[in-house]
């Protein structure tokens, strides 16, 4: 690309709002970080059902121009959710031993239908990533 057209890319794509499902897990967590960290994230919701707000404040530390918020309960999955160009759904529980796939998607199943649910409400143009496991069941879902 050349200079000029690399120049229009970066900022026809900057200050967008990602919010993270799940941010207070295993993947959540270091996923959220690095979000926090990318030039292109101007605001990260930060959303689960514990734990968030200490998430956020960890993040919000961080010297970079994203803003941070916490919203912990399916209370605020709303509050989260308004206005977000890309949400990243990494919620869901981590395969047990003895569990199946069955059972995972069983599990999960339900949890990634209720935010798919509350993302067509809240934020219906917002570009979508599923990552709970079992992946190949779950984003169909969306």
């Amino acid at each position: 690309f050349s200079r000029v057209a690399s120049r229009a890319m970066s900022t026809a794509a900057a200050g967008k709002k990602v919010s993270v499902l799940g941010a207070a897990g295993g993947i959540g967590q270091p996923l959220s970080l690095l979000l926090k960290e990318h030039a292109l994230v101007s605001d990260l919701s930060l959303f689960d059902i514990v734990n968030t707000p200490g998430v956020a404040a960890d993040l919000g530390h961080i010297n970079t121009g994203a803003k941070v918020t916490g919203h912990v309960g399916t209370d605020s999955l709303g509050a989260a959710l308004t206005g977000s160009d890309v949400v990243v759904i990494p919620a869901g529980v981590p395969r047990k031993p003895g569990m199946t796939r069955d059972d995972l998607f069983n599990t999960n199943a339900s949890i990634v239908q209720s935010l798919g649910e509350a993302v067509a409400k809240h934020c219906p143009e917002a570009q979508i990533l599923v990552i709970a496991n079992p992946v190949n069941s779950t984003v169909p879902i969306i």
